[in-house]
Parts: structure tokens; C-alpha cells; sequence
């Protein structure tokens, strides 16, 4: 699979450490090092973090192409770990994720790459500057697949954000906790079940990715015409849920557009997400471990 991801590069900052992190490098990092195509298009300081960043990218095999210097700072996003490893962020603004800057050149180059699947969300939206780059992409160049991960975080999204989102995705991943925010922006009905909600207001979306937590996940197929439920999975010792979504999105979708098989993908992603859980990183040194084995 060739996949462009674009969004925030952010250094997850805990009480005793900093962590590279940022949904969409999460998300484009899993699928490199599963061994797909990945490119990313993000926005790095010209500070030792943007350096740091660009060469965890490289190691895991992200595609640096469109990766952006930017004059501001390399973003960051303060972390606190709640009861059973549930983080609570509070997001920097006016960083380089927020200054994403494309010409015609890298929409004229992004066309001719011929990505299978291009991916977004609400975060990198929220400055316009790189509004207007996710904006340029979606209006110019036609994808296969169009992935969103809405991934809401307080004070970094609007409607207007979430609505793009929801109107140019074919594949929508939506947590559980994320549910309410569509109903409360009248994107939705809430009088509805949420999926049945979804599909009335978005039919370009075939596939919703609705993870429930401890719950599990939900897949529902529109155009199939079919629901596919994980079940409660295996329990495992959770370190940090940091990262979990981003493994499952990115595991999800990879097994999908190999397989076609919407169980099998939900299988492979659960397997992949209780990996990260069980750890402080979000992304295992494990994965990088497997990904470098397989290469040799």
C-alpha cells in the first residue's frame, strides 16, 4: 500500500520523559514499519527536536518528502496518565505542525505519486495554514481511499474541521469517548444509534471504524451491509493506552487493503494495539525489532 498521512508531529512530554508521538506519525510510523509505502507531511522546528523527530522518522522507514521546516518550534503536547493508563493532553499551539506550507510543486508531485489512500484529521486543521494544505490536497488530487481518524483533542478542532472529515472520508475511525461531539455540533442525530447516525448523514462513507475502548470495536460495513464486532479483547496488562488508536487505525487499515478481509483486519489490529498498551512507547521497540528482522 502507498499512503500519504498528513498532520502533527508532537513530542508527548511525561513527568519523567518525552516521547515522539502525534496521531498522524503514529499512524504513518505503524504502516512503515508493517512495510507499506508510507509518506508523511508535517511540519518539523528547526531545533533539536525537529532533528530528533526527523531521524526516529527515518529509522522507521517513514517517507520524509514532504516534511516541512518551519521557524517555529517542534510541537508538544503535555502528558498526564490517569487510572489505568488513560492519558489526558494538553496540546502547544503555534508550533511547526501548525505551519505546514505546500506550493503547486508539492501538489503537482503529490498527483503524480498516485497514493492509494490519503489520510487526515481534525488536529492538524486547527491553524490555517495547514488548513489550507489539507484543503489543497483534497480539491486537487483524487485517492482511492480517504482514511480519517477524527482524533478530538479540547480546544484543537471545530466544526467545520470535523465536518471535512466526515463529508471526503470513505473509511472513518471514531472513538467511542469522540461519539457525542458530532451530535452536539449537529453533524448527527442523536436521537439515532450512533453508527445508523453516521451513515445517514455521510453515505460517502463506507466503512466506520468505531473503537470502544475496553469494549472492544465495532466495524460497520455500509456498503456490505454488515456489522463486524471484535468482542471483548484479551486482557493485558495496560502501561499506556498512548498510541493504542493509532496502532489499531494504522494495523486496521493495512490488513484491510492486503486482505479485503474486514475480520481478519480487526483481528490483526487488536493483536497489534494490546502490544502497545502494554508498553510506555507508542510504538513498541518491538515493531521496529520485527520490521528490522524481516528486511534481513
Amino acid at each position: 500500500m502507498k499512503i500519504l498521512v498528513f498532520g502533527e508531529t508532537i513530542w508527548d512530554v511525561y513527568p519523567a520523559k518525552s516521547t515522539l508521538g502525534g496521531a498522524p506519525l503514529n499512524f504513518c510510523a505503524n504502516l512503515a514499519l508493517l512495510g507499506d509505502e508510507a509518506y508523511l507531511v508535517t511540519g518539523l522546528g528547526r531545533d533539536e527536536l525537529g532533528d530528533a523527530a526527523a531521524k526516529s522518522m527515518r529509522e522507521y522507514g517513514i517517507r520524509c518528502d514532504f516534511v516541512r521546516e518551519s521557524d517555529r518550534p517542534t510541537g508538544q503536547c503535555i502528558v498526564t496518565l490517569g487510572e489505568g493508563g488513560v492519558p489526558s493532553y494538553r496540546v502547544l499551539t503555534d508550533v511547526a505542525y501548525d505551519d505546514i506550507r505546500l506550493d503547486s510543486r508539492d501538489i503537482a508531485r503529490i498527483a503524480e505519486e498516485q497514493f492509494g489512500v490519503f489520510y487526515f484529521n481534525t488536529l492538524a486543521q486547527r491553524a490555517p495554514v495547514s488548513r489550507a494544505s489539507v484543503h489543497a490536497i483534497l480539491d486537487t488530487v483524487s485517492f482511492p481511499e480517504i482514511f480519517c481518524d477524527v482524533n478530538i483533542r479540547e480546544g484543537c478542532w471545530d466544526r467545520d474541521s470535523l465536518a471535512l472529515c466526515m463529508e471526503r472520508a470513505t473509511i472513518v475511525k471514531i472513538s467511542r469517548e469522540e461519539a457525542h461531539f458530532f451530535s452536539d455540533c449537529g453533524l448527527t442525530d442523536g436521537a439515532l444509534p450512533f453508527e445508523e447516525a453516521v451513515h445517514r448523514a455521510f453515505p460517502n462513507i463506507r466503512l466506520l471504524v468505531y473503537t470502544l475502548g475496553a469494549d472492544g470495536s465495532a466495524v460497520y460495513d455500509y456498503a456490505g451491509g454488515a456489522a463486524h464486532l471484535s468482542g471483548k479483547p484479551e486482557d493485558v496488562p495496560v502501561v499506556s493506552t498512548v498510541g493504542a488508536g493509532d496502532c489499531f487505525g494504522a494495523s486496521f487499515l493495512h490488513r484491510y487493503m492486503e486482505k479485503g478481509d474486514i475480520d481478519e483486519a480487526i483481528r490483526f489490529a487488536t493483536a497489534r494495539s494490546n502490544v502497545v498498551v502494554s508498553n510506555t512507547e507508542a510504538i513498541p521497540q518491538a515493531f521496529v525489532d520485527e520490521a528490522r528482522a524481516r528486511e534481513n
